[in-house]
């Protein structure tokens, strides 16, 4: 790794101290904190975990794991677990759907991780809805600001940013919640970051691993808080050490190991999280997107092909046929064709028998997909993709920044429209999973939060398995 990039004053204090002083000091108490715009993610969270409860991943997770009751809530299962084990349950089924938040520049999903860690030693706790909602902040503040200093970085050496990164977010949560002091708080990221792991093998067969990375990542952080708390050691200088993880994860790539503090309380990266609208890989939104908006132009009309100019992922993939459900989530051509044939991209897209609708591969065999170096080298600050249809005349569409971003042309010129998109898209979820009926009820509940005594409204709401299957 190039010495310039981890250069700091020698007198500097670790990084990991740095934040511990932010995080557990007189500043973040503050009302002017934003934790209470934390609810909106938390929401899209439980949302997508609770609809994830029934997927067969998760449904196996729990057979394979679940020992016993204890005192926080496995979503969706009717079961209570011992808290670390519920966040590692928990966290299983928030990535289960692929609709779990993202952020655009740290290329990571905060939510899946540390919403489930939060919730379980929160509500294993009794702690009030307020500190809750400071601990997820605080989680989400850590883990994107860990996955901003690779600079994407971590893809090209097969690692999972959401999984790396993750675990210093569910630390910095639980931390919090459970009122570390600065020198707990820093141990907390010391034992987090001897844990960050996941890797991107998963890509070879569509396999479940991927959806187990923010649930041991959320499991490992709350533990890592929890033996801080007892008095376990760890270094402060995890991050920027000769042998910490920003060098060892990051095999020579730069990294800036300053974004994990510069701007600490005056910039907040959390309110960068973007909601997605489609069930599939953050990296193919802006295709989607605009595949969507060319079947509006062309009025029905269905294309002969079509030719996607995209950024390098080491994610996504191009071949025309996807090999199962996970695989398709991740598959440029599947997804582009799907949007341009349906005028949609849902949850019912990626069962076994959508996947193999012979309208649609016979689209996907002539959906083109080019890596554009231009493109790679602006990423990850704006995600830059062209789609590109014949006929007469030709069609050309641009996007920077995928649907769902705050930063998207939408939500920038419309402040409450992210707000109402993930109430909607709460109500859809949990309607098509099975939870229905209790969709409104949990909306109602997760923005009462702030003044919340506890969890227990919440946890009563996402105790219960789905009424139909």
């Amino acid at each position: 790794m190039p010495a310039e990039t981890m250069a700091r004053p020698p007198d500097a204090a670790p990084i990991a101290t740095v934040l511990a002083r932010h995080f557990t000091g007189p500043d973040f108490a503050g009302d002017d904190v934003p934790w209470r715009d934390m609810g909106l993610y938390v929401l899209d969270t439980l949302a997508v975990t609770l609809g994830g409860a029934g997927a067969a991943s998760s449904v196996v997770a729990r057979r394979g794991l679940h020992s016993g009751p204890g005192a926080a809530t496995v979503f969706g299962a009717g079961v209570t677990a011992a808290p670390a084990e519920a966040a590692l349950l928990n966290g299983i089924a928030a990535h289960a759907l692929e609709l779990d938040d993202d952020h655009r520049t740290s290329v990571m999903h905060p939510g899946a991780v540390v919403v489930p860690a939060a919730f379980a030693i929160a509500e294993a706790t009794g702690a009030s809805g307020r500190d809750f909602l400071r601990g997820v902040l605080a989680g989400y503040e850590v883990a994107i600001r860990a996955g901003e200093a690779y600079l994407g970085g971590l893809y090209r050496n097969g690692f999972h940013p959401t999984a790396v990164c993750g675990v210093f977010g569910a630390a910095a949560a639980a931390a919090v919640i459970l009122g570390l002091d600065a020198a707990g708080f820093a141990r907390a990221l010391g034992i987090a970051g001897t844990q960050a792991a996941g890797l991107l093998e998963w890509r070879a067969d569509g396999s479940w691993i991927k959806r187990l990375h923010p649930g041991r990542s959320a499991q490992s952080g709350l533990m890592a808080a929890r033996l801080a708390g007892a008095g376990f050691t760890a270094p402060a200088t995890i991050f920027e050490g000769a042998n910490g993880v920003l060098r060892a994860l990051g095999h020579g790539a730069p990294v800036r190991a300053e974004a994990l503090t510069e701007d600490l309380g005056r910039r907040h990266a959390s309110l960068g999280t973007a909601i997605k609208p489609y069930p599939c890989c953050r990296f193919a939104h802006g295709a989607i997107d605009l595949a969507l908006a060319a079947r509006a132009r062309a009025g029905g009309r269905r294309p002969a092909g079509a030719t996607v100019r995209i950024f390098r992922s080491d994610v996504l993939t191009y071949h025309a046929r996807p090999v199962n459900a996970v695989d398709a989530q991740f598959n440029l051509p599947y997804l582009v064709a799907v949007a341009l044939l349906s005028g949609r991209v849902g949850l019912s897209d990626f069962t076994p028998a959508a996947i193999a609708r012979a309208e649609v591969l016979a689209l996907a065999a002539r959906v083109a997909v080019v890596e554009e170096a231009s493109f790679t080298a602006r990423f990850p600050d704006t995600y830059v993709t062209v789609l590109e249809l014949g006929g007469d005349p030709p069609l050309a569409l641009t996007s920077d920044c995928p649907s769902g971003d705050p930063e998207a042309a939408a939500s920038r010129a419309d402040a409450a429209l992210l707000r109402r998109l993930t109430v909607a898209k709460t109500l859809d979820v949990l309607g098509e999973c099975g939870h229905g009926e209790r969709a409104a009820a949990l909306v109602e509940a997760v923005f009462a939060l702030p003044g919340a005594k506890d969890l227990a409204a919440v946890a009563a709401l996402l105790a219960a398995p789905a009424a139909t299957p």
